[in-house]
């Protein structure tokens, strides 16, 4: 491999790791929605060089959790409860092609992780740990687009995930609504993934899609956002 390829590979890697731990802070509200900082100051938050954060940053804005503003710096998106509802309704339509194929085309090391996530899953419930929880979700959404085999369904959805995790974060740590209700349909559809029962699967994916939304609604029908 010679330098120029290694030097683009290192920074690759670094605009990952940019980009799962800004996603992460935002997600569970370290870096709390309408807050504004610079590209600088999260460089140096992060202790990273600009160009992996500026391409980090750049994939966020399009998951629709910040917006970069010229000349002015970064901002961190509200809990905006109509861009999460539409975020839900193209999940609404390609997730369950991506849970059935995953259901049915995963291999067995595959099955292996998705039953050791609904462990780790239900360890997150008894211990009322929303950020391992949340990281369990995102893990758990990467692998099931993995199995699944389906590039242009998971490019679409992917993307939309981090919408809804935060929102659930934000029920479950600031609003503290009860995180079993939709914690539990994730396990559900993990171990039907592993047991390859599509059908149990889909069936505990719409349920958590509908709770989902209930959830959703109801941030601003109570005001949640004014806690």
């Amino acid at each position: 491999m010679n330098a120029t390829i290694q030097k683009r590979t290192l920074l690759a890697s670094r605009a990952e790791i940019a980009y799962n731990t800004i996603e992460e802070m935002i997600v569970t509200l370290e870096l709390a929605p309408g807050e504004s900082l610079t590209e600088q100051a999260l460089c140096a938050r992060l202790e990273m060089g600009r160009t992996p954060v500026r391409e980090a940053l750049l994939r966020l804005k399009h998951d629709y959790l910040l917006t970069v503003l010229p000349r002015q710096g970064i901002l961190i998106r509200p809990i905006d409860t109509t861009t999460a509802l539409e975020a839900l309704d193209v999940r609404h339509h390609l997730e369950g092609l991506l849970i059935e194929r995953a259901a049915r085309l995963a291999s067995e090391s595959q099955r292996a992780e998705f039953v050791h996530m609904a462990r780790q899953a239900e360890q997150s419930l008894e211990t009322r740990d929303n950020r391992l929880f949340s990281r369990i979700d995102k893990r758990f959404n990467e692998r099931v687009c993995e199995a699944a085999n389906h590039v242009v369904a998971a490019r679409a959805v992917m993307p939309l995930h981090a919408v809804s995790r935060r929102i659930g974060f934000f029920l479950a740590q600031v609003a503290h609504h009860e995180p079993a209700a939709t914690v539990q349909p994730h396990i559900e559809i993990m171990q039907s993934i592993a047991a390859n029962d599509g059908k149990r699967a889909l069936d505990a994916l719409a349920k958590l899609h509908h709770l989902t939304r209930q959830q959703t609604l109801a941030i601003e029908r109570d005001g949640l956002l004014h806690l």
